[in-house]
């Protein structure tokens, strides 16, 4: 599918972003004070949970915004979770009536009213990745419809003890089993980027077994991909600097790819490196929300809409900047925003179509 390049002002025709509600307040007070919001989950009923490891407790708000409950707080009893590594820590809402809190070293599912159902250590197994790569971290990012879970895990390969290596980054697909637990699953390989040393004070030692060693700490260089999950447990995968993007199986297949105007080349040097797309969602109609590296609206989001189809449908904006964006259906959209002095807001506005013609999946001709 081949659209013309999307217009650069903003909001087109009859489209439009309408905020619903904001949650948050800058004096930190009740419910609505956040502290640190990491991510937000909303299920089908439009109940909202927000981490906030800030607090270090998840907040349930209704579909009206009304706060109902806090949960899964920080401690070693049951329904409680430690917030040792705060910026990896996730949530995912997976039918039926399941919240998974990930922090990459361990998981935990509760119900909706916060009571623990499982909670167990991530695990490596081994023949899910090439031979020499070592898993360095994971996340959890998206549930679908068929029971799956979808995580994020970074590897790196290691060619020789000299070698900063190199890190590769796999979207892996995970069956659930009856106790809630994920399982060995597919993998698809979205990115490789080299590794550059941290400089002075990255370097330290340890001793096992009476043998020395050394490790080097790195840090990957930007990431040049951006992808989502489809509902329908495809995946949406883009390169950062060419509005080109292809829509993939778990077996490898390229089932769809849409195309804005003529899409040069990836650049070849990283000094050539200048990206347009921020971040992609999907919908659960199968629409693709693009958004841009640099929004036309000062301090605030634009994003290139698809139908379930790949054509261009609008662009829209939101006067907030905002980040773990959520697609829900109708054209809700949910995000984390902050202000001048980081304090943490979460907002919902919803898409309005042409003459409020509800969001619906299309019928393709092709």
């Amino acid at each position: 599918m081949t659209n013309p390049p999307p217009l650069r002002g903003g909001d087109t025709g009859a489209w439009r972003l309408v905020e619903e509600f904001k949650l948050g307040n800058v004096v930190g007070d009740g419910p609505e004070g956040f502290g640190n919001i990491a991510d937000i989950a909303v299920d089908p009923a439009g109940r909202i949970y927000v981490l906030d490891v800030g607090s270090k407790e998840v907040r349930v708000f209704g579909r009206d915004g009304a706060y109902l409950r806090a949960m899964t707080r920080d401690g070693e009893g049951p329904g409680e979770i430690r917030y040792r590594n705060l910026r990896s820590q996730r949530i995912t809402w997976r039918e039926p009536g399941q919240l998974w809190i990930g922090s990459g070293q361990q998981y935990m599912v509760v119900d909706t009213f916060g009571d623990e159902l499982n909670r167990y250590a991530a695990r490596r197994y081994p023949g899910m990745f090439f031979p020499g790569e070592v898993p360095r971290s994971s996340r959890l990012i998206a549930a679908r419809t068929d029971g799956s879970l979808f995580s994020v895990v970074d590897v790196i390969a290691m060619r020789s003890p000299d070698d900063a290596g190199v890190s590769h980054m796999y979207v892996v697909r995970s069956p659930v089993s009856e106790d809630y637990e994920m399982l060995p699953g597919d993998t698809l390989a979205i990115e490789s980027r080299k590794l550059v040393d941290t400089g002075a004070g990255g370097e330290a030692s340890a001793t096992l077994g009476g043998s020395a060693s050394s490790v080097q700490s790195v840090q990957p260089e930007d990431p040049r991909f951006v992808w989502t999950v489809g509902h329908d447990g495809t995946l949406w995968l883009a390169h950062r600097a060419r509005y080109r993007l292809d829509k993939l199986t778990f077996q490898g297949d390229t089932v769809r790819t849409v195309q804005m105007g003529d899409v040069p080349p990836p650049p070849a040097e990283e000094s050539e490196f200048v990206p347009i797309l921020a971040a992609l969602a999907s919908s659960p109609e199968g629409w693709l929300w693009v958004q841009r590296e640099e929004p036309e609206t000062e301090g605030g989001s634009t994003w290139d809409i698809l139908d379930n189809c790949g054509r261009y449908r609008a662009t829209v904006s939101a006067p907030a900047s905002l980040r773990r964006v959520e697609v829900g259906p109708g054209g809700e959209l949910y995000g984390i925003s902050s202000d001048e002095l980081d304090i943490d807001f979460v907002h919902r506005f919803r898409l309005r179509g042409e003459l409020d013609k509800p969001i619906a999946r299309e019928v393709c001709s092709f």
